[in-house]
């Protein structure tokens, strides 16, 4: 299945193509870049494959948490892809993304071992998002019998310290968070005490390539998302949203 894929929700972001076991991708590391950035991006991963976005039959796309204004750019031009081509389009979670890469960057054979071995233990995963203003976007990764083999939720916005006390011992975690919260949680004693267990660094981050994979998981299980619909999960008002909220009698 050609399948194009676009992960918009950070800053830095990532566009995919996948067909045939094969797999291109290419990074977006100029920080806030992907309207200018995306289209062309796109063109390129799949011609690198042999075929442009025009034949892509699957469209996988973040819908959240991230930024505001990245999930817009992701999400507007994966709906227009899919009115375009007739494309099948699946929005997927990051933290869903983020839970499946922790599995294969702490041991690129798990996926394999599990599946002749159904009994290897998985442990559920709490991510964490930046949401600004001090504080986080939270949800547990749980393993389950689901077509992408996860489960997530609840998602919550919360504080550091609120997201430390639901935290037990020897709790696995990851998200892109880490990058910003590895100083305190070196020297937070509640943190220290708890034994984390920190996901390998490359797995922090969403990448475009994983996003597809659960696109054709999901797809082939029967999903699929309405291109007139399809949203971001913001988690969060818009600032929009809050300062109308506030003015509303």
């Amino acid at each position: 299945m050609k399948t194009l894929a676009i992960d918009s929700s950070l800053p830095a972001g990532s566009v995919a193509a996948l067909s045939e076991g094969r797999v291109a991708q290419q990074l977006l590391p100029e920080a806030n870049a992907h309207a200018r950035r995306i289209a062309a991006a796109l063109t390129e991963v799949a011609g690198s494959l042999g075929w442009t976005p025009g034949e892509a039959e699957l469209i996988g796309v973040v819908r959240g948490p991230g930024s505001f204004t990245g999930l817009r750019v992701g999400i507007a031009t994966a709906k227009a892809l899919a009115w375009t081509t007739g494309a099948t389009l699946i929005g997927v979670s990051g933290f869903e993304v983020i839970a499946r890469q922790c599995l294969m960057f702490a041991n690129p054979n798990a996926s394999e071992t599990r599946s002749k071995n159904p009994t290897v233990p998985l442990h559920p995963i709490s991510i964490v998002y930046d949401a600004g203003r001090g504080e986080l976007f939270t949800a547990e990764a749980v393993p389950a019998e689901s077509a992408t083999g996860w489960r997530v939720g609840p998602e919550s916005l919360c504080t550091v310290e609120g997201w430390l006390a639901t935290l037990s011992h020897g709790s696995h975690i990851s998200g892109p968070a880490l990058h910003a919260l590895g100083d305190r949680l070196a020297a937070d004693p509640l943190a220290r005490r708890l034994d984390l267990v920190i996901a390998p660094q490359q797995a922090w981050l969403p990448t475009a390539s994983e996003v597809g994979a659960i696109a054709i998981l999901l797809a082939s299980a029967g999903e699929a998302h309405n291109p007139h619909t399809l949203a971001p999960d913001y988690l969060r008002p818009t600032y929009a949203h809050e300062n109308n909220s506030r003015s509303s009698p």
